[in-house]
């Protein structure tokens, strides 16, 4: 049986990946920060003995609400800096095969994010390593914090106020993958052999604007979309690294956001009866 490290383990993708990678027959060792200080990969000795394959996802991150917040910058540089320090030194050292998952942000030169996420990518290109670049992922309905992410934020204010309340217009586009359809990426890439490059990318290959994704969850739940004045961020355009050789996403966006809606219908009806 493969034994996989996954680090980042309790996460917004970490969660559903064990989850994918268990279905599959595999061996997990679930290590992060949410499990108790031990498994603190910025400082922690991590458990490479007899594990196949190292699944690099932990990292301070959010949503666009928490990554452009100028009071977090100077936390996010000093944490992800010594996580990288730590994940890389030990994983190098033990010749691990690994997979480091990036961004598409990574390609924004002016942002804290986006510098340590690229900086990820030459430090996995260094050691050997190889990277999946996530395009905006979603599937999974998150609790309600300054991290959380669009899709469940607006899934929740559909479902509680009737309203969708957004921060801009709407106007900036994305592409949202399913973070099954990432799973399966992640897995792909991590025991192909014969890939040429070190960083793939893992996209819906479909743009979206913000707007589009709200007006997709009122429709879906009764509410009235109240976009915002403030002009929204868009990516950097940049070209596509490329996809995995025989991977491609199979979850359109509209059945994944139905899913979350029913998802998070099942989680209020929950609560209100405890």
């Amino acid at each position: 049986m493969k034994t996989n490290l996954v680090i980042g383990s309790d996460g917004f993708i970490g969660t559903p990946f064990c989850r994918f990678l268990e279905a599959k027959g595999e061996s997990v060792i679930h290590f992060d920060i949410k499990r108790g200080e031990k498994e603190d990969a910025r400082f922690a000795t991590l458990p490479l003995t007899d594990v196949d394959k190292v699944y690099f996802l932990a990292w301070d991150v959010g949503g666009s609400k928490y990554l452009y917040e100028p009071k977090l910058q100077k936390n996010q540089l000093d944490w992800n800096l010594l996580l990288m320090k730590n994940v890389f030194d030990q994983v190098g050292a033990a010749k691990k095969d690994f997979l480091f998952v990036s961004s598409q942000l990574s390609e924004e030169v002016d942002t804290v994010y986006g510098v340590t996420k690229r900086l990820g990518e030459v430090w996995t290109g260094l050691l050997g390593g190889r990277c999946i670049r996530v395009w905006n992922a979603y599937g999974y309905m998150e609790g309600e914090d300054i991290k959380s992410h669009v899709i469940s934020d607006f899934i929740y204010q559909a479902l509680k106020t009737k309203k969708i309340s957004m921060m801009t217009d709407g106007a900036e586009w994305r592409q949202f993958t399913h973070i099954t359809d990432l799973s399966n990426a992640f897995h792909m890439a991590a025991n192909a052999t014969g890939l040429r490059r070190t960083v793939y990318d893992a996209s819906s290959y479909e743009f979206v604007r913000i707007i589009d994704i709200a007006e997709m969850i009122a429709a879906l739940t009764g509410a009235t979309v109240l976009p915002g004045t403030k002009k929204g961020h868009d990516p950097l355009p940049s070209d596509n690294m490329g996809r995995v050789p025989g991977w491609l996403p199979t979850i359109a966006l509209e059945n994944g956001i139905r899913a979350m809606v029913e998802e998070a219908r099942g989680r209020l009806l929950h609560e209100k009866k405890r």
